[in-house]
């Protein structure tokens, strides 16, 4: 199995145009080397728009990438981040979903997030959005963890969250303790922090920031 972990793409980021360009352009590079490498699937761990509603010819540009991916069958599993979530629910990433070329795997509900299972390597996927100010450490507060930790397989849990054991200082505002995530995932793929990092946290789990695509 192989997988592709991106994080905070933040397309559109930029009101200076040939930098808004990069920012598409450094997504578009990161679907050819996915598309090259041949992975099974790819999580996006939050805000790969920067805004909610983007510009329509970013969502265009996007889309087509998007549809490349489907057509190739590789699938991309993603959270809502603390840029591209919106509270009224008017967000692209609910059109994107319709259409079939992404999957939103935070799906909770009376505090108890389910899997989302990639058809081709059985993969259980699920995770939680991210909110300005870190307002998501709630879910994590009430989150039911039960079900999470005891399902069998391999999972991959997807955050928009900084964790504050492995912040530097200048990092911690705003971060989530690490006892909050659930456990025995084997695969924690976070972002919000333009951090790069990679933590084992034991012999068969990891925890890994990759930094943005391109910086906004």
């Amino acid at each position: 199995m192989k997988f592709a972990h991106l994080a905070d793409c933040h397309i559109g980021s930029w009101s200076e145009e040939k930098l808004k360009e990069l920012s598409i352009k450094a997504f578009k590079e990161a679907v050819s080397v996915c598309i090259k490498e041949k992975v099974d699937f790819i999580l996006i761990a939050g805000d790969l728009f920067n805004t909610a509603i983007p510009q329509i010819n970013l969502i265009k540009q996007t889309t087509e990438e998007l549809k490349k991916l489907k057509d190739l069958e590789i699938p991309v599993y993603l959270v809502p981040g603390s840029h591209d979530f919106s509270p009224s629910g008017k967000t692209i990433l609910d059109v994107l979903e319709k259409a079939g070329l992404i999957t939103n795997v935070y799906k909770l509900e009376n505090n108890r997030l389910s899997f989302t299972i990639d058809k081709k390597t059985k993969t259980k996927i699920t995770g939680i959005l991210g909110l300005r100010s870190s307002l998501e450490i709630l879910k994590y507060e009430n989150l039911n963890k039960e079900n999470l930790e005891k399902e069998n397989g391999f999972k991959i849990f997807i955050l928009h969250s900084g964790i504050i054991e492995f912040m530097p200082q200048e990092l911690k505002f705003n971060s989530l303790p690490l006892e909050l995530l659930p456990k025995n995932f084997n695969y924690y793929a976070a972002g919000h922090v333009h951090y790069v990092f990679t933590k084992e946290l034991s012999k068969n789990s990891i925890i890994a920031y990759p930094g943005p695509l391109f910086q906004n």
